[in-house]
């Protein structure tokens, strides 16, 4: 700013003895023309410190936000496929064309930005999706035939056992029966251990096994020959896919799509810092450059008595803008600061029922078992998932469902302490995080409570609606929780509800790494 003053005053002076020179004509236009350049300055100067394009962050945040919970999700199904589920199989591939959807719009918020760094993470996240997205193709044309082949193996198994049990078994001689029932006992636990750890050396002793087992089938019919042919097939399926799947979840887990996600987050965060400082920046020229001007017009109205009355009409109104533009300044300053305080929310709470959301709640996780392990206490989570709460949707409507969700968060939220915390993960999953539970009575008596708030909403928006709910209880105690993290925590919540949902649904279940104080005891469950 220094530099621009003493250049400016280089400028007048040389102008000044310039002017002298001049005819009073000439000198006039010459003055005309000074002033037109010195308004065009102060136009630019002006467009320069216009305010960032808060709705463009506001939509970077709100796709960000989108696509890393499309990505959690992912993240969930294809654990959800690795464990047998075929719904989560067909969910695979879902999400891939609006997650490109999301991150085209990201790129096309990129250029106002004008920030190499953020190009670069968006370029690396893209990179990392398409790959995530062939491992994923991958992973899903290897586990339906590997999940086929390991549900049909063991009654396979059972019925060939069956067949050489009966008249089979009592045509063939006694030794060769016995024989063969050794090692299909032996082939199916070797395969079910297999599944679980494959090995080398496993995987040969399997191959050891079948190849002891399929010369002696043409002792029997055609039925135990077909049935041996298809075990074989069903077992060597289990050996050439399972370690595969096993090797594209590595590949997709170290892909590390969540980290690449919020680097893009702090990349733009910091874009568009810089563009704010910017303008700031620009506003310090204008207010300078401004009281030069005024200095100017002084200057020339003592030095051109006779306009003395035009350069005094200028400086007034050159004032008043001034003033305008100081109010300007000050109105957007305050709606910025606004508008930060409405991200700020929006960034740690969920748009629909008001509750703290995913992010928040990991961060306010992690904040209590530091406290945990300091205090040798207790940190529980519960993870709730609504049962019924599909049926609602498909009955009366998707308003009529966020209604409920609404309604959820008001009742369960209203039976917990203030220094609980109520968290919605996303569609009608929801989270309480507990802290100082020292048995897992109290944890159950909270489970009981929350359960029958739920199942006490009856009607909204004037439509009968019936819901339940399923929660799964974890805990984790003292340094032992808070190394384990967040994560962790969660992730044995979430077992637990799965827990429950396969034992009937609205009812509740302690995970069995659960973690109490003295007087710990088994994992419960209760309705």
């Amino acid at each position: 700013m220094g530099k621009l003053l003493r250049w400016s005053d280089q400028v007048f002076a040389g102008t000044m003895r310039r002017m002298e020179a001049l005819h009073p004509r000439r000198r006039l236009q010459f003055v005309a023309g000074a002033a037109a350049v010195l308004i065009a300055l102060l136009a630019v100067l002006y467009t320069r410190t216009t305010g960032v394009d808060v709705d463009n962050q506001n939509r970077v945040i709100f796709q960000l936000h989108e696509l890393q919970q499309l990505d959690a999700g992912w993240d969930a199904d294809l654990l959800r496929a690795h464990i047998g589920s075929g719904l989560a199989d067909a969910r695979l591939a879902a999400p891939v064309a609006q997650m490109r959807e999301l991150m085209g719009d990201l790129e096309d918020a990129l250029p106002p930005t004008r920030d190499r760094a953020a190009r670069q993470a968006h370029t690396a996240l893209a990179a990392s999706l398409r790959m995530k997205a062939d491992l994923v193709a991958e992973f899903r044309s290897l586990n339906p035939p590997l999940r086929a082949a390991l549900q049909s193996l063991p009654p396979a198994l059972a019925d060939l056992k069956t067949e050489l049990g009966g008249i089979e078994g009592a045509l063939a001689p006694g030794r060769v029966v016995v024989r063969i029932d050794a090692l299909l006992n032996d082939l199916l636990a070797d395969t079910l251990r297999y599944n679980l750890a494959p090995t080398p050396g496993l995987a040969r002793r399997i191959e050891i096994t079948l190849a002891q087992i399929e010369p002696q089938k043409s002792r029997f019919s055609q039925a135990i020959m077909d049935g041996i042919d298809a075990l074989a097939r069903d077992t060597r399926t289990i050996l050439a896919n399972r370690p595969r799947e096993n090797e594209l979840e590595a590949q997709i887990a170290a892909l590390g799509t969540g980290e690449a996600m919020a680097r893009l987050g702090r990349e733009f965060d910091r874009a568009f810092q810089a563009e704010v400082l910017e303008r700031q920046r620009y506003r310090g020229f204008l207010f300078g450059y401004s009281i030069l001007l005024l200095a100017l017009l002084a200057y020339a109205g003592w030095r051109l008595r006779r306009s003395y009355r035009i350069i005094n009409d200028v400086n007034h109104r050159l004032k008043a803008a001034n003033d305008t533009l100081e109010h300007r300044v000050a109105e957007r300053t305050a709606e910025l600061e606004e508008q930060s305080k409405k991200l700020a929310r929006l960034a740690q709470h969920d748009s629909l029922t008001g509750l703290v959301n995913y992010g928040q709640l990991t961060r306010l996780l992690e904040l209590s078992l530091v406290r945990a392990a300091r205090r040798d206490s207790t940190v529980a989570a519960m993870f709730i998932d609504l049962d019924g709460f599909k049926g609602v949707n498909d009955t009366w409507g998707h308003a009529t469902g966020d209604l409920v969700l609404q309604l959820v968060a008001r009742r369960v939220q209203k039976v917990l302490r203030a220094e609980d915390v109520l968290a919605r993960l996303g569609g009608d999953e929801f989270v309480i995080m507990l802290e100082g539970v020292g048995t897992p009575d109290g944890a159950l008596r909270v489970a009981q409570t929350v359960l029958n708030e739920i199942e006490g909403i009856v009607e909204a928006d004037g439509n009968p609606v019936r819901i339940s709910a399923s929660i799964g209880i974890a805990s984790a105690r003292g340094r032992a929780g808070a190394e384990s993290g967040a994560a962790a925590l969660l992730a044995d919540a979430d077992k637990a509800m799965y827990a429950a949902k396969q034992a009937g649904k609205g009812t509740f279940i302690i995970g069995p790494n659960a973690q109490w104080g003295s007087l710990d005891t088994d994992a419960g469950s209760g309705k």
